[in-house]
This record gives C-alpha cells, sequence and structure tokens, in this order.
C-alpha cells in the first residue's frame, strides 16, 4: 500500500508540474524545458549504462575492462596447446612448410620473448598466431623466436618448462643472442649490461634492431613484430594481408607509411588538453550558431501560428492566441541557449570521443597518441631504411665512451616506439592503425618496466598498465 501511495504522489506531482507555467514561459515553453530535462537525464542514465568501452568517457567503469572475445581465444589457445601436447615432432614439422620448402614467406614474424617473474603468456600468444591458420596461410608465414636473454637458461623455454606445452615447437627459427642476424660479440656484451642494469627500455632497441636484421634476410615483403603477451584474433592474418594490400595501393599515390599498427588502446585516443582552445572554439561557434538561428526564426516568423515551429501539435496543443514570437520569446531563447545548448555540449564530451565519433572498422591514420608496441607491421623496404637508422645509433651506442651512462640517444627517447615516432616524423610518414586491433594484450606485467599490473586483478585477462584495446572484445569469428 504504501508504495501505491508513493506511486500516486510522484504522479500527481508530475502532472502538476507539466501544468506549471514557469515565469515569463508559456505553457509549451514550459512543457518543452521538462521534457528536456527528462529526456537529458535519461541520456544520462542510458550513458552510465552502456558506456564501457570508452576509457575517454566521464562514465567508463571498470567493467570495461572485462574480458569478452579474449576469453574465447584464451579457451581456443589452450586447447590447441593441448592438442600439440598430443602430437608428435613429425606431425608439427608437418606444420612448418615455409623453410622447408624453401619458399620465400609472404610474412615474417619476429617475437622477442623473456622470462617473467609472474605467468608466462607466451603459449598462449604463439597459439593464438596458429590455431586457425589454414595449411597454406602457414606456409606464407616465417616465425622467428627470440630468447631475449644473454643467458638462455633463464628463458623456461630452454629447458622446455613453459606453462602447457613448449610452444616454441611452432617456431621456424628459434634464436639467440651470439647467433642472430646482426649480432656481435660487443652488443651481446651491451646487451648483458642493460639486463643487470634492468633497462629493458634501451634493450628493447637491440631486441627489435635484430629481430628486423633477421627477417630482412627471408626476403618476405611485411615483417611483423610482435610481443609475446599478446592475443591474436581468430582471421587476424587475413585481415592484416587485406589492410596492408589497401596500404600499398596508397604507397603507389605517393602516401608513403612506416607501420601498421596491429594494437592500440583506445586510452589515448581521448580528449586532449593541448586541444581544448579547438573545442572550446566550436563550443561557442556551436552556442552562436543556435542563438542566431533562433533570433532569425523569431524575427522572420513572427506571424506565424506557434503550433508551426512544433513537430508534436498533440504534445503542444494548437492555441491560435500564441504566435512565434510568443513561442520564442527572448527569455526562452536565452535559457535554450546558454543553459540547454551548454549542457548538451557539456554532454557530449563527456560521453567519450569513442562514442560520439566511433572509429569505423579498417585502416585508419594514427600519426598521434597510438600505443604501444605489441604489435606493428613494416613493409621490408621500409624496415631496411628503418635498420639503417637504428644501426647508426646503435653503433653510436656501443662506441661510447662510458656505454652504461644514462644520458645516451636511447636513453633520451624511451621505448623503441617513442623513437620510431621520431624516424616517421623526420620523413613525414603515416602510420596508420587496423580498427578493431587484431591483437589483444593480456599480460599483467610489463617486463620492459619490471612492474605490475594496476589494471583490474579480478578479472580473468586484464591488460598490463590498462594497454587494453576495447574494440578487441566485441570482435567473434565472421568479424
Amino acid at each position: 500500500m504504501q508504495i501505491a501511495r508513493l506511486f500516486n504522489h510522484v504522479v500527481t506531482l508530475f502532472q502538476q508540474t507539466v501544468r506549471l507555467n514557469l515565469p515569463s514561459f508559456t505553457k509549451a515553453q514550459s512543457r518543452f524545458l521538462l521534457i528536456f530535462v527528462l529526456a537529458y537525464l535519461a541520456i544520462l542514465l542510458l550513458l552510465r549504462w552502456r558506456v564501457s568501452h570508452d576509457p575517454g568517457s566521464a562514465f567508463f567503469t571498470v567493467q570495461g575492462y572485462a574480458p569478452k572475445y579474449s576469453l574465447t581465444r584464451l579457451q581456443q589457445a589452450q586447447a590447441f596447446l593441448q592438442s600439440i601436447a598430443q602430437s608428435d615432432m613429425e606431425n608439427i614439422k608437418k606444420a612448418k612448410q615455409t623453410n622447408a620448402l624453401g619458399i620465400v614467406p609472404r610474412l615474417c614474424i619476429g617475437m622477442p620473448t623473456a622470462r617473467r617473474s609472474q605467468e608466462q603468456y607466451v603459449d598462449i600468444t604463439i597459439a593464438s598466431l596458429f590455431d586457425h591458420l589454414t595449411p597454406q596461410e602457414r606456409a606464407q608465414i616465417q616465425f622467428n623466436l627470440l630468447i631475449a636473454h644473454s643467458n638462455p637458461d633463464e628463458h623456461p623455454f630452454y629447458h622446455e618448462l613453459a606453462s602447457t606445452v613448449n610452444a616454441s615447437r611452432l617456431a621456424d627459427n628459434v634464436l639467440f643472442y651470439p647467433d642472430i642476424a646482426g649480432s656481435s660479440e660487443s652488443m651481446t656484451n651491451r646487451i648483458r649490461q642493460l639486463e643487470e642494469k634492468k633497462k629493458f627500455n634501451e634493450k628493447s632497441y637491440y631486441d627489435y634492431n635484430l629481430l628486423l636484421h633477421q627477417c630482412v634476410t627471408s626476403l618476405a615483403p611485411y615483417i611483423l613484430i610482435l610481443e609475446d603477451d599478446v592475443l591474436a584474433q581468430e582471421g587476424w592474418y587475413t585481415r592484416t594481408m587485406e589492410s596492408l594490400q589497401k596500404l600499398d595501393t596508397k604507397s603507389r599515390w605517393g602516401d608513403e607509411w612506416l607501420y601498421l599498427r596491429l594494437f592500440f588502446t583506445e586510452k589515448f585516443q581521448g580528449w586532449h588538453q593541448e586541444h581544448w582552445p579547438v573545442y572550446l572554439l566550436w563550443s561557442c561557434v556551436t552556442v552562436t550558431l543556435v542563438a542566431g538561428i533562433l533570433l532569425f526564426l523569431r524575427l522572420r516568423l513572427s506571424s506565424s501560428s506557434a503550433s508551426s515551429l512544433l513537430p508534436y501539435p498533440r504534445l503542444f496543443p494548437q492555441n491560435p492566441s500564441l504566435t512565434n514570437h510568443h513561442i520564442l520569446s527572448l527569455p526562452f531563447i536565452f535559457i535554450f541557449t546558454f543553459a540547454c545548448v551548454p549542457a548538451l555540449i557539456i554532454l557530449y564530451f563527456a560521453a567519450g570521443p569513442q562514442t560520439v565519433q566511433p572509429f569505423r572498422p579498417g585502416i585508419h591514420l594514427m600519426n598521434n597518441y597510438g600505443c604501444c608496441s605489441q604489435a606493428f607491421v613494416f613493409r621490408r623496404q621500409m624496415s631496411l631504411k628503418l635498420l639503417d637508422w637504428f644501426d647508426e645509433r646503435i653503433a653510436a651506442d656501443l662506441k661510447a665512451t662510458n656505454p652504461n651512462n644514462d644520458h645516451g640517444w636511447i636513453h633520451l627517447r624511451g621505448p623503441v616506439d617513442s623513437a620510431m615516432e621520431i624516424f616517421a616524423n623526420e620523413r613525414n610518414l603515416q602510420r596508420y592503425a587496423l580498427v578493431p586491433s587484431a591483437f589483444q594484450h593480456i599480460g599483467a606485467q610489463t617486463y620492459k618496466e619490471d612492474t605490475e599490473s594496476n589494471a583490474q586483478e579480478f578479472f580473468n585477462v586484464s591488460g598490463a598498465r590498462g594497454i587494453w584495446n576495447f574494440g578487441f572484445e566485441q570482435l567473434g569469428p565472421a568479424s
């Protein structure tokens, strides 16, 4: 009974509010403003309930990190690992067609892998790469796995102690620092020094350089460098190769590009403080435009009937005594322009860029705010130029009077992907990203910084430091 009385009280209050004529407003204007407020609140509730994929939104919550498609791919990769465990080496060798037949691969994959203090993800990463490939697709790939330790004994793969099964058996080449292309004794010594000082960002330059050297020798037209804590989408190879063909078409028209990013996080694709003057300008333009339109209508249509401006005559009953002059009174125009419109602008920005301006699936230009270095594809021709650039700087680092100093070129440039941005900017090269990402970052710890994740621990899969592609979780086999 109390609930029924409360409901009747709310209904009565609503009816009284609808009939209320606010000061200086007609009944139609009051109804319009009331409906605007109710609709605004409804949109707020809807955004609070639905917007979990946009980390740039004010409504984003921790539930946005909940894995969906990642869990499916994780289970499929684990099942594939189990099938490998039950296979003999002869069947595995048959799956690795490229080297055995001497075929020039279409894609060379290079992956450095290092021991992590917590869970190893490299098994899952490798399994997700190959679990849905056809024999023809597998034959087009050369997979090079670099044990990224100066002492390979430190990596579980070296003793076949990986989590489920040693997935390194799927690699065409398992490489070590002394025998990988482009390596030298001085480079190995430098890598050992960086390991001892836990300078993994600097060490990543050497790993990248060596894997690029190795893949260049394969003559593959495309080179993919992966980190060892990612999860591949089913069908990643087809999507990637189709996207690369489209980019090659751009190149023929003079649009030179450095890489295709197969992973990025929307975390850095939000509104940016340095662009606030632009946001403010367009907000002012919007308010001014609305005010101008309303004032123009007030002057132009002052002799028309009030209902002619209203699209819902049943909601706003006709009243012959009212005119547009009364409907578009100056107080109403003022309230709508400087209260309602700014409220909508605030809601627009609060909703987040990926909500109001989402990326369409496909290839997108991403010259700024791309992160991170989980998966890059390069053309072979551009890899050669990048290699020359890296070689010069690594040679200077090795020849430094004190190679252990913290003020060298490599140290000052941060992670290797930051250095590649410098390379691209110096040459006006475009950088593209595949949307949604073909790979997801699943590492709970980043070996580059030796720090634990601050992402949500209670999820089964979480990106280190929130490095997570939310669009990936909406994918499926048919995507």
